[in-house]
């Protein structure tokens, strides 16, 4: 029994190290995509926008990156706001594997408070739902 229990403890020690070796803060690092499928495959520059703090009638346009690292043309379906405070643009023309697009978002902030919206991208990609999200404050 005892020989169970140290087995069972070395192997949690074990994993522990082995999640902890990750990184130096035992944080797993970002690492860019490898795309092994052979469809397209989107990956985006951020997921997250951070507008900042602004004022009510502020208007803010970014302009998200997205790569197609795919092997097929890469066909952006739609891109959904999650309300009537943000419009999007994009193009509809497919994006060749190893090019990039980009999709235009400008927010018009109405009320003050915490800023949380998301755009939902659809596509042809094998992960054909991707959430961004824009964030900020309007004070």
């Amino acid at each position: 029994m005892k020989r169970i229990i140290a087995l069972v403890c070395l192997m949690c020690l074990g994993l522990t190290a082995g999640l902890y070796a990750q990184s130096k803060d035992g944080k797993a690092s970002a690492t860019k995509t490898t795309y092994t499928g052979t469809g397209a495959e989107i990956e985006f520059e951020k997921k997250v926008v951070d507008f900042g703090t602004l004022k009510v009638g502020d208007v803010k346009v970014v302009t998200i990156t997205y790569t197609n690292i795919g092997k097929k043309p890469l066909i952006l379906d739609d891109v959904i706001s999650s309300c009537d405070c943000t419009e999007v643009e994009w193009s509809k023309a497919p994006v060749m594997p190893g090019k990039t697009g980009t999709i235009k978002a400008t927010y018009t902030a109405k009320n003050v408070g915490l800023i949380s919206k998301r755009l939902t991208v659809l596509s042809n990609a094998n992960t054909d739902r991707v959430i961004l999200q824009l964030k900020g404050e309007v004070k």
